[in-house]
């Protein structure tokens, strides 16, 4: 990888390596802690590696200065029928796996053998994690390894009954402290997980590694929830909690509503409303550009998603983690821009969220 090109892709048909595109066209990376992340890069038609790309089962390993920032199939390619055109390929980070495969109840017995409602699974995030995606990988006969269990995270409790993974272990594994990685190593993906650090330094425009960017505040979406757990009609179980500090900092009441039917246990309805809460908490959320030297920059040793970072504005200091950064090059500029925090005027993240929510509420009725 030559000095001014910052980004290098590795090109794999399956497991096989088939070549490398030392020079793609602008290539548009946006990296996540805790949610798939994915990509896109253009590439001339009539590249050495354009035919490898197009095959089902391509996949890639994208590289920025020399640091992998993420490993995953091609999943779209965009081009118009001209030989000599560009054509655009999209990415998918195979952190896809926790979304697209499915927690069995007992996920080392055959379908007919499901004779438990729910499996239940209670401990470490970390290690709830690395159980349950090991199971299903061996469920599934798919090459995944899962590095050494180190017990990180506060304890977590989740449920599954046929649930996409993803859906079950977040947002309780994000609240306990611990962030998820998946990614090719050898013939198959390794996963594992890292604890949420502190990043040292504060960033700002007075330090120089700020030079502009916007922010959001957002008020709270939930103070209360009411969790429905068991039973049905007059019979189901109902449980409230409220958070008495926010109500009364933004003088204000707003009720959700929690389904916890795959539970009747008083803990794992209070696990429920804290999620709601947390979720429904008021947002701050930073989007910062950033000025990038040989001391400092995103990635490698320095900055990198999953920090929990402060930053200081207009004299105004937020402290959240960095949810994701929106990388880009297209010849003229190497641009990083992190996003601290949730934006709550980010029309394709709010977009998003609310689909997941839906997909999530479908799935649960599926599984009941």
């Amino acid at each position: 990888m030559t000095s001014e090109i910052p980004y290098e892709i590795l090109v794999y048909r399956g497991w096989d390596f088939k070549g490398w595109v030392g020079r793609p066209g602008e290539v548009k990376p946006v990296v996540r802690h805790n949610v798939k992340s994915n990509a896109t890069f253009a590439l001339d038609a009539d590249h050495v590696r354009a035919a490898d790309l197009r095959q089902p089962g391509a996949r890639v390993m994208i590289y920025r200065h020399g640091a992998l920032q993420m490993t995953g199939p091609v999943r779209l390619v965009n081009g118009p029928f001209m030989d000599t055109a560009s054509l655009t390929f999209s990415v998918e980070d195979d952190f896809r796996i926790l979304n697209n495969w499915r927690a069995w109840p007992k996920p080392a017995a055959a379908l007919t053998g499901q004779n438990v409602e729910y499996r239940t699974i209670t401990g470490p995030a970390e290690t709830v994690v690395k159980t349950v995606m090991a199971e299903n990988a061996a469920r599934l006969g798919y090459p995944l390894a899962i590095a050494p269990d180190q017990g990180r995270g506060s304890t977590v409790n989740c449920t599954f009954r046929f649930h996409p993974a993803y859906d079950r272990l977040f947002p309780a594994v994000d609240q306990a402290g611990i962030g998820v990685t998946v990614r090719q190593e050898g013939a198959g993906l390794l996963l594992d997980c890292y604890a949420v650090r502190e990043y040292p330094h504060r960033l700002s425009p007075d330090a120089g590694t700020v030079i502009g960017g916007t922010y959001s505040l957002a008020a709270p979406t939930a103070t209360r929830v009411v969790v429905g757990g068991q039973g049905e009609g007059v019979a189901r179980t109902f449980k409230g909690f409220s958070d008495v500090a926010r109500e009364a900092e933004w003088n204000d009441i707003i009720e959700v509503f929690q389904d916890a039917r795959d539970s009747s246990t008083g803990d794992v309805y209070a696990d429920r409303a804290a999620e709601t809460l947390a979720e429904g908490a008021p947002l701050a959320g930073l989007s910062l550009e950033l000025t990038e030297t040989d001391h400092f920059r995103y990635g490698g040793q320095g900055l990198r998603v999953g920090d929990r970072v402060t930053a200081e504005i207009r004299g105004q200091f937020f402290t959240d983690v960095l949810r994701e950064v929106r990388l880009s090059w297209d010849g003229g500029g190497d641009v990083a821009t992190p996003v601290v925090g949730e934006r709550a005027d980010d029309t394709d993240t709010l977009l998003a969220k609310r689909l997941r929510a839906l997909q999530r509420d479908n799935a649960d009725r599926k599984a009941y």
